[in-house]
């Protein structure tokens, strides 16, 4: 596809994180017209992957960033594999979530895995053994804002989310190398797996407890609590960990002067948290709780 859109992105200025999309990347609008997907050049497939790294959709940033680096390539008189290549490299989890996902791949072992000193080889040295991909091929946005899961992937009144799946991600799956280990970040992703797994859709392998796909969190601001959860060396009981982040949260409150939200509600937040990361943690193998858990 970035042969149709070269000569519109060659002419493009540079464009910063939070620049609104270029309606001449438009690829569809959703009948109920609430949802949006643009062309952005994510369209390399490493087809001797060894890990399969899966977020849910590329966001404005993650867009405006690859239309800035095809240019850069495009103006350069690099071919369109060139191009595309660089683009997935230096686009894929930019900026801060990079960091944040080199630190949970760490954690959970994917490089010594991967026989690499660390996982942000991926981006650089061993760039040959990832293939970075999303749910979402291309970008999603929701009202105008990233896509987050809402409305539901599957839901029968868009239809156009469940088309991009299947003509693009699966159909990319099924190129690349069958016996790599395949990552889905974020919940929205692993329920995804789990589904297209059992239609058979799925041609590699991935980490699963029961019968449940386990994915990392996302390295999205929003799951900083559940990336901190898994990162760290000792883990709290849940009784525990729930009292430490509410007193916590009360203390910010009163600081602030702001209605905390009641007690039950939060902790029932902070619960779910626990009890996903732990889950994480088992699958992976990562140091157990603490022995006076009463939970």
């Amino acid at each position: 596809m970035l042969k149709k859109y070269s000569g519109f992105i060659r002419k493009l200025p540079h464009k910063v994180d939070t620049a609104t999309p270029e309606s001449e990347l438009l690829l569809w609008r959703s009948a109920s017209k609430k949802l949006e997907c643009f062309y952005a050049p994510f369209d390399y497939i490493n087809y001797d992957a060894k890990i399969i790294i899966v977020g849910l959709t590329p966001g404005k940033t993650q867009m405006n960033r690859a239309l800035n680096a095809a240019r850069i390539s495009i103006l350069r008189g690099d071919s369109v594999s060139e191009t595309i290549n660089m683009v997935k490299r230096e686009s894929s989890f930019s900026g801060k979530m990079r960091e944040k996902l080199v630190k949970t791949l760490n954690r959970t072992g994917h490089h010594k895995l991967l026989g690499i000193n660390c996982s942000s080889d991926l981006w650089s040295t061993h760039n040959h053994l990832v293939q970075f991909c999303s749910l979402l091929k291309y970008p999603v946005l929701s009202n105008g804002q990233n896509y987050n899961g809402t409305p539901k992937l599957f839901s029968k009144n868009e239809k156009e989310l469940k088309t991009l799946i299947y003509e693009e991600f699966v159909k990319d799956l099924h190129s690349i190398n069958p016996r790599a280990l395949l990552v889905p970040l974020g919940d929205d992703v692993g329920k995804a797996i789990s589904i297209l797994a059992k239609e058979g859709s799925i041609p590699q392998k991935f980490k699963e407890i029961n019968g449940k796909v386990i994915s990392l969190p996302h390295p999205s601001p929003a799951n900083n609590e559940s990336i901190d959860l898994l990162l760290k060396e000792g883990y709290l009981s849940k009784k525990e960990y729930e009292n430490k982040m509410y007193e916590k949260y009360i203390r910010e409150k009163l600081k602030n002067g702001e209605n905390p939200q009641h007690e039950s509600t939060y902790k029932k937040a902070r619960s779910s948290r626990w009890e996903s990361m732990l889950l994480v943690r088992k699958a992976y193998g990562i140091d157990k709780i603490k022995q006076n858990v009463d939970d």
